[in-house]
Protein backbone atom coordinates (compact mmCIF):
# COMPACT_ATOMS: atom_id res chain seq x y z
CA UNK A 1 0.00 0.00 0.00
CA UNK A 2 2.80 2.39 0.77
CA UNK A 3 4.25 1.65 -2.63
CA UNK A 4 0.91 2.30 -4.31
CA UNK A 5 0.44 5.59 -2.47
CA UNK A 6 3.97 6.63 -3.38
CA UNK A 7 3.29 6.09 -7.07
CA UNK A 8 -0.18 7.67 -7.09
CA UNK A 9 1.03 11.27 -7.58
CA UNK A 10 2.86 10.10 -10.72
CA UNK A 11 -0.33 8.81 -12.36
CA UNK A 12 -1.39 12.17 -13.90
CA UNK A 13 2.11 12.55 -15.31
CA UNK A 14 1.86 9.09 -16.87
CA UNK A 15 -1.47 10.01 -18.45
CA UNK A 16 -0.01 13.21 -19.85
CA UNK A 17 3.02 11.35 -21.22
CA UNK A 18 0.85 8.67 -22.79
CA UNK A 19 -1.41 11.30 -24.34
CA UNK A 20 1.62 13.11 -25.73
CA UNK A 21 2.92 9.92 -27.30
CA UNK A 22 -0.45 9.32 -28.96
CA UNK A 23 -0.53 12.87 -30.27
CA UNK A 24 2.96 12.53 -31.72
CA UNK A 25 2.14 9.20 -33.29
CA UNK A 26 -0.94 10.63 -35.00
CA UNK A 27 -2.97 7.56 -34.01
CA UNK A 28 -5.26 8.93 -31.37
CA UNK A 29 -6.68 11.94 -33.18
CA UNK A 30 -7.07 11.24 -36.89
CA UNK A 31 -8.13 14.36 -38.77
CA UNK A 32 -10.72 13.82 -41.50
CA UNK A 33 -11.93 16.58 -43.81
CA UNK A 34 -14.54 16.42 -46.54
CA UNK A 35 -14.29 18.97 -49.34
CA UNK A 36 -17.76 19.04 -50.86
CA UNK A 37 -19.60 20.60 -53.78
CA UNK A 38 -16.72 21.28 -56.14
CA UNK A 39 -16.00 19.85 -59.57
CA UNK A 40 -13.01 17.58 -59.00
CA UNK A 41 -10.50 17.16 -61.84
CA UNK A 42 -8.45 14.05 -60.95
CA UNK A 43 -6.39 14.35 -64.20
CA UNK A 44 -6.06 10.55 -64.26
CA UNK A 45 -9.78 10.29 -65.02
CA UNK A 46 -12.64 12.53 -66.24
CA UNK A 47 -13.89 15.44 -64.08
CA UNK A 48 -16.50 14.68 -61.41
CA UNK A 49 -19.17 17.32 -60.83
CA UNK A 50 -20.59 18.09 -57.38
CA UNK A 51 -18.02 15.76 -55.89
CA UNK A 52 -16.62 15.04 -52.46
CA UNK A 53 -12.91 14.75 -51.75
CA UNK A 54 -12.17 12.97 -48.48
CA UNK A 55 -8.84 13.60 -46.77
CA UNK A 56 -7.57 11.85 -43.66
CA UNK A 57 -4.26 12.77 -42.04
CA UNK A 58 -3.00 14.40 -45.22
CA UNK A 59 -3.93 11.59 -47.61
CA UNK A 60 -6.84 11.26 -50.02
CA UNK A 61 -9.17 8.48 -48.87
CA UNK A 62 -12.06 9.02 -51.24
CA UNK A 63 -13.07 10.84 -54.43
CA UNK A 64 -16.57 10.71 -55.89
CA UNK A 65 -20.03 12.18 -56.16
CA UNK A 66 -21.82 9.75 -53.84
CA UNK A 67 -19.39 9.32 -50.96
CA UNK A 68 -20.64 8.98 -47.42
CA UNK A 69 -19.01 11.55 -45.16
CA UNK A 70 -17.66 9.94 -41.96
CA UNK A 71 -19.16 11.03 -38.68
CA UNK A 72 -17.18 13.80 -37.04
CA UNK A 73 -15.45 14.87 -40.24
CA UNK A 74 -14.90 18.56 -40.84
CA UNK A 75 -16.76 19.78 -43.93
CA UNK A 76 -15.44 22.45 -46.28
CA UNK A 77 -18.01 23.80 -48.72
CA UNK A 78 -16.44 24.47 -52.13
CA UNK A 79 -19.61 24.70 -54.20
CA UNK A 80 -18.97 26.33 -57.56
CA UNK A 81 -15.22 25.79 -57.30
CA UNK A 82 -12.87 23.45 -59.15
CA UNK A 83 -10.29 21.19 -57.50
CA UNK A 84 -7.11 20.27 -59.37
CA UNK A 85 -3.91 18.55 -58.27
CA UNK A 86 -1.16 21.03 -57.49
CA UNK A 87 1.15 21.79 -60.39
CA UNK A 88 4.46 19.93 -60.49
CA UNK A 89 7.31 22.07 -61.80
CA UNK A 90 9.63 19.67 -63.68
CA UNK A 91 12.83 21.76 -63.65
CA UNK A 92 13.59 24.65 -61.32
CA UNK A 93 16.17 26.30 -59.07
CA UNK A 94 13.56 27.30 -56.49
CA UNK A 95 15.11 27.30 -53.04
CA UNK A 96 18.59 27.62 -54.52
CA UNK A 97 18.32 31.29 -55.41
CA UNK A 98 16.70 34.40 -54.01
CA UNK A 99 17.80 37.52 -55.88
CA UNK A 100 19.52 36.72 -59.17
CA UNK A 101 21.52 39.97 -59.15
CA UNK A 102 22.97 39.19 -55.69
CA UNK A 103 25.69 36.54 -55.98
CA UNK A 104 25.49 35.55 -52.34
CA UNK A 105 21.89 34.37 -52.77
CA UNK A 106 22.64 32.13 -55.77
CA UNK A 107 23.47 28.58 -54.72
CA UNK A 108 22.52 26.66 -57.83
CA UNK A 109 25.61 26.89 -60.04
CA UNK A 110 28.82 25.15 -59.02
CA UNK A 111 32.26 25.80 -60.52
CA UNK A 112 34.23 23.07 -62.26
CA UNK A 113 33.20 20.51 -64.86
CA UNK A 114 32.50 17.46 -62.69
CA UNK A 115 29.99 18.19 -59.92
CA UNK A 116 28.30 14.79 -59.83
CA UNK A 117 28.41 14.72 -56.02
CA UNK A 118 26.31 17.88 -55.64
CA UNK A 119 22.93 17.22 -53.99
CA UNK A 120 20.28 19.84 -54.61
CA UNK A 121 18.13 19.13 -51.55
CA UNK A 122 20.80 19.85 -48.91
CA UNK A 123 21.24 23.38 -50.27
CA UNK A 124 17.48 24.03 -50.44
CA UNK A 125 16.32 27.12 -48.54
CA UNK A 126 13.01 26.25 -46.92
CA UNK A 127 12.48 29.89 -45.94
CA UNK A 128 12.85 31.34 -49.43
CA UNK A 129 10.52 34.26 -50.14
CA UNK A 130 9.95 32.79 -53.60
CA UNK A 131 8.17 29.67 -52.30
CA UNK A 132 4.93 31.39 -51.17
CA UNK A 133 4.82 33.21 -54.52
CA UNK A 134 5.06 29.88 -56.35
CA UNK A 135 2.44 28.24 -54.14
CA UNK A 136 -0.09 31.01 -54.63
CA UNK A 137 0.31 30.33 -58.34
CA UNK A 138 -0.52 26.65 -57.87
CA UNK A 139 3.06 25.30 -57.97
CA UNK A 140 3.04 22.99 -54.96
CA UNK A 141 5.84 20.57 -55.92
CA UNK A 142 9.12 21.35 -57.68
CA UNK A 143 11.99 19.43 -59.19
CA UNK A 144 14.98 21.32 -57.79
CA UNK A 145 18.04 20.98 -59.99
CA UNK A 146 21.67 22.11 -59.59
CA UNK A 147 23.46 23.69 -62.55
CA UNK A 148 27.04 24.36 -63.57
CA UNK A 149 29.60 22.16 -65.25
CA UNK A 150 29.23 19.12 -67.47
CA UNK A 151 28.15 16.74 -64.69
CA UNK A 152 25.77 18.90 -62.65
CA UNK A 153 24.89 16.63 -59.75
CA UNK A 154 21.67 15.01 -58.54
CA UNK A 155 18.27 16.66 -58.21
CA UNK A 156 15.41 16.33 -55.75
CA UNK A 157 11.62 16.53 -55.77
CA UNK A 158 10.53 19.00 -53.10
CA UNK A 159 7.12 19.92 -51.75
CA UNK A 160 7.11 23.66 -51.23
CA UNK A 161 5.79 23.74 -47.66
CA UNK A 162 7.51 22.37 -44.59
CA UNK A 163 9.91 22.98 -41.74
CA UNK A 164 13.21 22.22 -43.48
CA UNK A 165 14.63 20.45 -46.51
CA UNK A 166 14.43 17.05 -44.86
CA UNK A 167 10.75 17.55 -44.09
CA UNK A 168 10.02 18.82 -47.62
CA UNK A 169 11.93 16.28 -49.73
CA UNK A 170 9.72 13.76 -51.53
CA UNK A 171 12.61 12.14 -53.42
CA UNK A 172 16.27 12.90 -52.86
CA UNK A 173 17.67 11.21 -55.97
CA UNK A 174 15.43 11.99 -58.91
CA UNK A 175 18.22 11.92 -61.48
CA UNK A 176 21.74 12.81 -62.54
CA UNK A 177 22.19 15.79 -64.86
CA UNK A 178 24.61 16.02 -67.77
CA UNK A 179 25.15 18.90 -70.21
CA UNK A 180 25.97 17.63 -73.68
CA UNK A 181 28.26 19.98 -75.67
CA UNK A 182 26.85 22.26 -78.36
CA UNK A 183 27.81 21.46 -81.95
CA UNK A 184 27.20 24.88 -83.48
CA UNK A 185 27.43 28.50 -82.32
CA UNK A 186 24.34 30.18 -80.89
CA UNK A 187 22.12 31.70 -83.56
CA UNK A 188 21.80 34.98 -81.69
CA UNK A 189 24.16 37.21 -79.73
CA UNK A 190 27.21 39.30 -80.43
CA UNK A 191 30.55 37.77 -81.43
CA UNK A 192 29.49 34.10 -81.50
CA UNK A 193 32.36 31.59 -81.26
CA UNK A 194 33.88 30.29 -84.48
CA UNK A 195 33.32 26.78 -85.80
CA UNK A 196 36.86 25.90 -84.71
CA UNK A 197 36.21 27.12 -81.15
CA UNK A 198 32.93 25.19 -81.04
CA UNK A 199 34.68 21.99 -82.14
CA UNK A 200 37.44 22.46 -79.58
CA UNK A 201 34.91 22.99 -76.80
CA UNK A 202 32.90 19.96 -77.95
CA UNK A 203 35.96 17.72 -78.04
CA UNK A 204 37.08 18.90 -74.62
CA UNK A 205 33.62 18.36 -73.12
CA UNK A 206 33.31 14.89 -74.64
CA UNK A 207 36.76 14.05 -73.31
CA UNK A 208 35.65 15.08 -69.81
CA UNK A 209 32.45 13.03 -70.11
CA UNK A 210 34.20 9.92 -71.43
CA UNK A 211 37.08 9.98 -68.95
CA UNK A 212 34.77 10.63 -65.99
CA UNK A 213 32.47 7.74 -66.88
CA UNK A 214 35.45 5.43 -67.51
CA UNK A 215 36.91 6.39 -64.13
CA UNK A 216 33.54 5.80 -62.45
CA UNK A 217 33.16 2.35 -63.99
CA UNK A 218 36.70 1.43 -62.98
CA UNK A 219 36.10 2.75 -59.46
CA UNK A 220 32.89 0.76 -59.06
CA UNK A 221 34.61 -2.36 -60.41
CA UNK A 222 37.35 -1.91 -57.81
CA UNK A 223 34.72 -1.52 -55.07
CA UNK A 224 33.05 -4.75 -56.20
CA UNK A 225 36.39 -6.54 -56.18
CA UNK A 226 37.10 -5.31 -52.66
CA UNK A 227 33.65 -6.43 -51.49
CA UNK A 228 34.33 -9.91 -52.86
CA UNK A 229 37.76 -10.02 -51.23
CA UNK A 230 39.65 -10.20 -54.50
CA UNK A 231 41.28 -6.77 -54.40
CA UNK A 232 42.20 -3.77 -52.25
CA UNK A 233 39.56 -1.16 -51.50
CA UNK A 234 40.13 2.16 -53.31
CA UNK A 235 39.99 5.48 -51.52
CA UNK A 236 36.50 6.93 -51.39
CA UNK A 237 35.72 9.30 -54.28
CA UNK A 238 32.41 11.15 -53.84
CA UNK A 239 32.23 12.33 -57.45
CA UNK A 240 32.66 8.84 -58.88
CA UNK A 241 30.50 7.11 -56.27
CA UNK A 242 27.62 9.51 -57.05
CA UNK A 243 27.50 8.17 -60.62
CA UNK A 244 26.90 4.57 -59.49
CA UNK A 245 23.05 4.69 -59.56
CA UNK A 246 22.83 6.16 -63.05
CA UNK A 247 25.43 3.73 -64.42
CA UNK A 248 23.49 0.85 -62.88
CA UNK A 249 20.24 2.07 -64.44
CA UNK A 250 18.67 2.83 -61.06
CA UNK A 251 18.46 6.58 -61.68
CA UNK A 252 17.33 8.68 -64.64
CA UNK A 253 19.90 10.55 -66.70
CA UNK A 254 18.70 14.06 -67.54
CA UNK A 255 20.54 14.82 -70.76
CA UNK A 256 20.65 18.49 -71.81
CA UNK A 257 20.72 19.17 -75.55
CA UNK A 258 18.83 22.00 -77.18
CA UNK A 259 19.48 22.19 -80.93
CA UNK A 260 18.82 19.53 -83.54
CA UNK A 261 22.35 18.35 -84.33
CA UNK A 262 23.25 18.42 -80.65
CA UNK A 263 20.19 16.29 -79.81
CA UNK A 264 21.03 13.71 -82.48
CA UNK A 265 24.62 13.46 -81.28
CA UNK A 266 23.53 13.22 -77.64
CA UNK A 267 21.07 10.41 -78.39
CA UNK A 268 23.74 8.50 -80.33
CA UNK A 269 26.14 8.93 -77.43
CA UNK A 270 23.57 7.79 -74.83
CA UNK A 271 22.78 4.71 -76.92
CA UNK A 272 26.47 3.82 -77.27
CA UNK A 273 26.94 4.24 -73.51
CA UNK A 274 23.91 1.97 -72.94
CA UNK A 275 22.01 4.31 -70.64
CA UNK A 276 18.61 2.72 -70.09
CA UNK A 277 16.63 5.65 -68.67
CA UNK A 278 17.28 8.91 -70.51
CA UNK A 279 15.18 12.06 -70.14
CA UNK A 280 16.02 14.63 -72.80
CA UNK A 281 15.92 18.20 -71.50
CA UNK A 282 15.47 20.26 -74.60
CA UNK A 283 13.64 22.91 -76.59
CA UNK A 284 11.43 23.04 -79.69
CA UNK A 285 14.04 21.37 -81.92
CA UNK A 286 13.07 18.05 -80.33
CA UNK A 287 9.95 18.12 -82.51
CA UNK A 288 12.14 17.64 -85.61
CA UNK A 289 13.26 14.31 -84.13
CA UNK A 290 9.87 13.25 -82.74
CA UNK A 291 9.74 9.95 -84.63
CA UNK A 292 13.17 8.88 -83.40
CA UNK A 293 12.37 9.90 -79.84
CA UNK A 294 9.18 7.84 -79.90
CA UNK A 295 10.94 4.83 -81.44
CA UNK A 296 13.75 4.93 -78.87
CA UNK A 297 11.33 5.52 -75.95
CA UNK A 298 13.10 8.72 -74.96
CA UNK A 299 11.07 10.91 -72.64
CA UNK A 300 11.25 14.65 -73.28
CA UNK A 301 11.21 17.52 -70.83
CA UNK A 302 10.19 20.37 -73.15
CA UNK A 303 11.87 23.17 -71.27
CA UNK A 304 9.90 26.26 -72.17
CA UNK A 305 7.19 27.04 -74.71
CA UNK A 306 7.42 30.83 -74.60
CA UNK A 307 10.44 31.15 -76.87
CA UNK A 308 11.44 32.70 -80.17
CA UNK A 309 12.21 30.48 -83.17
CA UNK A 310 15.87 29.48 -83.35
CA UNK A 311 16.18 30.18 -87.08
CA UNK A 312 15.07 33.09 -89.23
CA UNK A 313 13.21 30.82 -91.66
CA UNK A 314 11.11 29.06 -89.02
CA UNK A 315 7.45 30.03 -88.53
CA UNK A 316 6.77 32.23 -85.52
CA UNK A 317 4.78 29.47 -83.82
CA UNK A 318 7.49 26.79 -84.04
CA UNK A 319 8.07 26.76 -80.24
CA UNK A 320 4.32 26.87 -79.57
CA UNK A 321 3.52 23.81 -81.72
CA UNK A 322 6.44 21.64 -80.55
CA UNK A 323 4.40 19.95 -77.80
CA UNK A 324 1.64 18.99 -80.24
CA UNK A 325 4.16 17.53 -82.68
CA UNK A 326 5.71 15.45 -79.89
CA UNK A 327 2.28 14.30 -78.76
CA UNK A 328 1.19 13.36 -82.28
CA UNK A 329 4.33 11.20 -82.64
CA UNK A 330 3.62 9.38 -79.37
CA UNK A 331 6.48 10.89 -77.36
CA UNK A 332 6.09 11.04 -73.59
CA UNK A 333 6.74 14.60 -72.45
CA UNK A 334 6.17 17.19 -69.76
CA UNK A 335 6.44 20.97 -70.01
CA UNK A 336 8.73 23.33 -68.11
CA UNK A 337 9.19 27.09 -68.20
CA UNK A 338 12.89 27.35 -69.02
CA UNK A 339 14.16 26.53 -65.55
CA UNK A 340 17.00 29.07 -65.23
CA UNK A 341 17.85 31.27 -62.27
CA UNK A 342 15.99 34.25 -63.72
CA UNK A 343 12.82 32.11 -63.99
CA UNK A 344 12.61 31.26 -60.29
CA UNK A 345 10.62 34.35 -59.22
CA UNK A 346 8.07 33.64 -61.96
CA UNK A 347 7.55 29.88 -61.82
CA UNK A 348 3.86 30.63 -61.25
CA UNK A 349 3.70 31.16 -65.04
CA UNK A 350 4.27 27.44 -65.70
CA UNK A 351 0.57 26.70 -66.47
CA UNK A 352 0.59 29.37 -69.16
CA UNK A 353 3.36 27.57 -71.04
CA UNK A 354 1.07 24.54 -71.12
CA UNK A 355 -1.85 26.79 -72.05
CA UNK A 356 0.03 28.20 -75.05
CA UNK A 357 0.78 24.66 -76.24
CA UNK A 358 -2.95 23.93 -75.92
CA UNK A 359 -3.84 27.06 -77.86
CA UNK A 360 -1.61 25.79 -80.69
CA UNK A 361 -3.09 22.33 -81.03
CA UNK A 362 -2.12 20.23 -78.00
CA UNK A 363 -5.26 18.63 -76.46
CA UNK A 364 -6.16 20.55 -73.34
CA UNK A 365 -6.28 17.49 -71.11
CA UNK A 366 -2.78 16.54 -72.26
CA UNK A 367 -1.58 20.08 -71.57
CA UNK A 368 -2.91 19.90 -68.01
CA UNK A 369 -1.39 16.46 -67.55
CA UNK A 370 2.00 17.75 -68.75
CA UNK A 371 2.36 19.93 -65.64
CA UNK A 372 0.73 17.55 -63.17
CA UNK A 373 0.71 13.76 -63.54
CA UNK A 374 3.17 13.50 -66.44
CA UNK A 375 5.68 15.68 -64.59
CA UNK A 376 5.23 13.57 -61.44
CA UNK A 377 5.85 10.39 -63.47
CA UNK A 378 9.06 11.85 -64.87
CA UNK A 379 10.25 12.49 -61.31
CA UNK A 380 9.15 9.11 -59.94
CA UNK A 381 6.73 10.65 -57.43
CA UNK A 382 3.45 9.78 -59.16
CA UNK A 383 2.48 7.71 -56.11
CA UNK A 384 2.43 10.91 -54.05
CA UNK A 385 1.30 13.82 -56.25
CA UNK A 386 0.16 14.72 -59.77
CA UNK A 387 -3.46 13.51 -59.61
CA UNK A 388 -6.34 13.33 -57.15
CA UNK A 389 -6.58 9.62 -56.36
CA UNK A 390 -7.06 7.51 -53.24
CA UNK A 391 -3.78 6.96 -51.42
CA UNK A 392 -2.04 10.06 -52.71
CA UNK A 393 -1.07 13.17 -50.78
CA UNK A 394 -3.83 15.74 -50.42
CA UNK A 395 -1.89 18.31 -52.44
CA UNK A 396 -4.35 20.29 -54.51
CA UNK A 397 -5.71 23.70 -55.45
CA UNK A 398 -9.17 25.29 -55.57
CA UNK A 399 -9.91 27.64 -58.45
CA UNK A 400 -12.82 29.56 -59.90
CA UNK A 401 -12.26 28.06 -63.36
CA UNK A 402 -9.75 26.50 -65.73
CA UNK A 403 -6.24 27.06 -64.27
CA UNK A 404 -4.74 27.23 -67.78
CA UNK A 405 -6.69 30.44 -68.35
CA UNK A 406 -4.94 33.66 -67.32
CA UNK A 407 -8.15 35.10 -65.84
CA UNK A 408 -8.67 32.15 -63.49
CA UNK A 409 -7.88 32.78 -59.83
CA UNK A 410 -6.33 30.20 -57.55
CA UNK A 411 -8.36 30.73 -54.41
CA UNK A 412 -6.92 28.19 -51.98
CA UNK A 413 -4.25 25.48 -51.88
CA UNK A 414 -3.33 22.52 -49.68
CA UNK A 415 -0.13 20.51 -49.34
CA UNK A 416 -0.44 17.20 -47.53
CA UNK A 417 -3.84 18.29 -46.26
CA UNK A 418 -2.53 21.52 -44.70
CA UNK A 419 -3.89 24.73 -46.17
CA UNK A 420 -1.37 27.24 -47.50
CA UNK A 421 -1.46 30.77 -46.09
CA UNK A 422 -1.49 33.01 -49.17
CA UNK A 423 -0.82 36.07 -47.01
CA UNK A 424 2.83 34.95 -46.89
CA UNK A 425 3.13 35.73 -50.60
CA UNK A 426 5.25 38.88 -50.75
CA UNK A 427 3.94 39.84 -54.16
CA UNK A 428 0.35 39.72 -52.91
CA UNK A 429 1.31 41.84 -49.92
CA UNK A 430 2.90 44.44 -52.17
CA UNK A 431 -0.13 44.38 -54.46
CA UNK A 432 -2.46 45.10 -51.54
CA UNK A 433 -0.13 47.78 -50.21
CA UNK A 434 0.00 49.76 -53.42
CA UNK A 435 -3.63 49.09 -54.29
CA UNK A 436 -4.50 50.92 -51.07
CA UNK A 437 -1.84 53.60 -51.38
CA UNK A 438 -2.76 57.15 -50.31
CA UNK A 439 -4.50 59.04 -53.09
CA UNK A 440 -4.38 62.82 -53.59
CA UNK A 441 -7.61 64.63 -52.79
CA UNK A 442 -9.55 66.45 -55.45
CA UNK A 443 -8.53 69.84 -54.00
CA UNK A 444 -4.83 68.93 -54.02
CA UNK A 445 -4.63 68.39 -57.78
CA UNK A 446 -2.75 71.26 -59.41
CA UNK A 447 -4.68 73.59 -61.70
CA UNK A 448 -3.65 74.33 -65.25
CA UNK A 449 -2.72 77.86 -64.21
CA UNK A 450 -0.54 76.52 -61.41
CA UNK A 451 1.28 74.19 -63.78
CA UNK A 452 1.92 77.07 -66.17
CA UNK A 453 3.23 79.24 -63.34
CA UNK A 454 5.70 76.49 -62.27
CA UNK A 455 6.63 75.67 -65.83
Amino acid sequence: MKRARALAPLAPLAVIAATGCLLLSGVAFARTTAYVGATVHPVSSPPIENATLLVEDGQITGVGSDLEIPAGAETVDLAGRHLYPGFVHPLSVLGLTEISSVRGTRDYSEIGDVNSDVRAEVAFNADSELLPVAMSGGILTAHVVPTGGVFRGTSAAIRLEGWNWEDMTLSSSVGAHLEYPRLRPPSRGSDPPSEKEIKERKDEALKIITSTLDDARAYLKAIAAADSGSGPRPSFDAKLAALAPVLAGDMSLFLYADEREQIESALDWARDEEFSDVILVTGPDAAYLADRLAEDNIRVLLNGVHRLPERSWEPYDTPFTAAKRLHDAGVEFCIGDGGGGSKAPNVRNLPFHAATAAAFGLPKDVALRSITLSAAEFLGIEDRVGSLEVGKDATFIATNGDPLEVKTRILRAWIGGDEIDFSLDRQRRLYRKYLNRPQPGADSSPSLEGIREKG
